[in-house]
């Protein structure tokens, strides 16, 4: 593990030369910040009741010379709360950062089925189709104790892109499987998914999802349940403000649950 860390600490070696010399050529940009207030409204299954919640996110984005994304998430009566966080920079076509949001592994919209292997405070290597996450424990208390390491490559058809993935865990020696595909136009509509296979479950998922200008609908299940969950949300504009109305039919229990909302972005 430890040469691991040490092989990853050679890479921001090798590339701190290129980034000395682009620092001559490049103007650094100052933070832009960015947010939305939203208010949620889902349905009790149970009670038929309608609740409601109001969020604030705030976004703190730096770069040119280096990136900084800080991801700050908060609710009415709590704390605003750092949610996620990363920092790094682009060197010669190398990319390079640490954070907490940094796995590779491809996703969809519901993803109820899908494999969804945890990855914590991750360093992270890119160079140009390629990446690599590398997962720690806990890095507050030993950076040489590796959780598992993730990587993907992404092959550009023109008209859509496909990903490959896997995740290894140091721990459990689980392997997982990812595939993903998005961008497929089709005119009126646009196509994508992911399926994943697990392992040590011997278990297969999928998701497909598909978009239809302001609509964007799904559906998934596994390979021991071919259809589990339908969903869908529908996204509309307005004077400045983001409506969305949407659903999602569990096809086992035949529960409906529907939400609705209202967000503002600045």
């Amino acid at each position: 593990m430890k040469n691991t860390i040490l092989s990853i600490v050679a890479v921001f070696s090798l590339t701190s030369t290129a980034f000395a010399e682009d620092t001559a050529t490049q103007d650094p940009t100052g933070p832009a910040l960015s947010g939305k207030v939203s208010m949620d409204f889902t349905q009790d299954t149970t009670t038929d009741k309608w609740g409601g919640a109001m969020g604030l996110e705030l976004d703190i984005d730096a770069g040119s010379l280096a990136t900084v994304d800080l991801d700050f998430k908060g609710a009415d009566g709590s704390a605003l709360d750092l949610d996620t966080w990363a920092v790094g920079t682009t060197v010669a076509g190398v990319g390079l950062a640490f954070g907490d949001d940094l796995g590779v592994m491809p996703g969809a919209e519901g993803e109820q089925t899908l494999a969804a292997p945890v990855m914590a405070e991750a360093l992270a290597v890119s160079v140009g189709d390629a990446s690599v996450a590398i997962g720690l424990t806990d890095w507050t208390t030993d950076v040489t104790d590796i959780s598992n390491i993730q990587g993907a490559y992404t092959i550009d058809m023109d008209r859509f892109a496909v990903t490959a993935a896997a995740d290894y865990n140091l721990d459990s020696e689980n392997t997982v499987i990812g595939a993903g595909i998005a961008g497929i136009d089709l005119g009126v509509a646009a196509l994508g998914g992911a399926m994943t296979y697990d392992t040590d479950a011997s278990s297969v998922g999928y998701e497909g999802v598909v978009t239809v200008g302001g609509l964007t609908a799904y559906l998934n299940g596994d390979d021991t349940d071919t259809l589990q969950n339908v969903g869908g949300e529908y996204t509309y504009n307005v004077a400045g403000a983001e409506l969305n109305a949407g659903a999602v039919y569990n096809v086992d229990s035949e529960e409906l649950t529907p939400s609705a909302g209202i967000s503002f972005s600045f």
